[in-house]
């Protein structure tokens, strides 16, 4: 699904908005959607004290962990050409200061792959990317086969992390397939994974 239809079915922008080439998808998306409040039936009672359960259970993060998720949420920041010259100046004066870079994970660290998996026919490139790399998007993910179907095994240290495929450089897409979500503070919604360490 495109940002504009996405748009569109959340009603941010009218279908007038959506470009010509999309409004077809619009449609067929809204008119699938209205189906499914027609024949939508009442959750049960009890799922809402489940689910709130389960919310509960999930490991609770530190102050700690609460301000690293604060610092490394993603947002836009304008810099002028000198400025972001000054500051690549300063990171590459303190790697050659201290004699190396960012020291890597510790061996004994235990790692879990994560097979991720999105379905983008069409697009030319799928990454993912959240929590667990800093928002920086350095998972590729790979359509082998050109079904467009995109997947890929990603290490992941244990712990519960945000993520987004994003599709194309450009396109931020939520997981459809994630058991949970959380509002990302822009509109969108994030998937939650939860990763237990490996039994030992």
């Amino acid at each position: 699904m495109n940002d504009a239809t996405r748009r569109y079915l959340d009603g941010e922008i009218e279908l007038t908005e959506v470009p010509a080439e999309r409004r077809a998808e619009a449609e067929a998306w809204s008119r699938m959607f209205d189906a499914f409040r027609v024949l939508s039936v009442p959750a049960p009672a009890w799922l809402e004290d489940r689910i709130m359960a389960e919310i509960e259970a999930l490991p609770r993060r530190g102050a700690m962990g609460r301000a690293l998720d604060w610092l490394l949420r993603p947002r836009t920041v304008r810099l002028s050409p000198a400025t972001a010259a000054l500051a690549a100046a300063a990171l590459a004066a303190l790697v050659l200061v201290t004699g190396r870079g960012f020291p890597p994970p510790s061996p004994t660290e235990s790692m879990v792959y994560v097979q991720f998996r999105l379905d983008a026919p069409g697009a030319a490139s799928v990454a993912v990317t959240g929590d667990f790399d800093g928002w920086g998007g350095s998972f590729s993910l790979t359509d082998a086969d050109g079904d467009g179907v995109w997947t890929g095994r990603v290490p992941v240290r244990p712990g519960v992390y945000t993520y987004m495929f994003v599709v194309d450089g450009s396109q931020w897409v939520t997981d459809p397939g994630a058991e949970r979500y959380t509002d990302d503070g822009f509109g969108n919604r994030n998937a939650v994974l939860a990763i237990a360490a490996p039994e030992t």
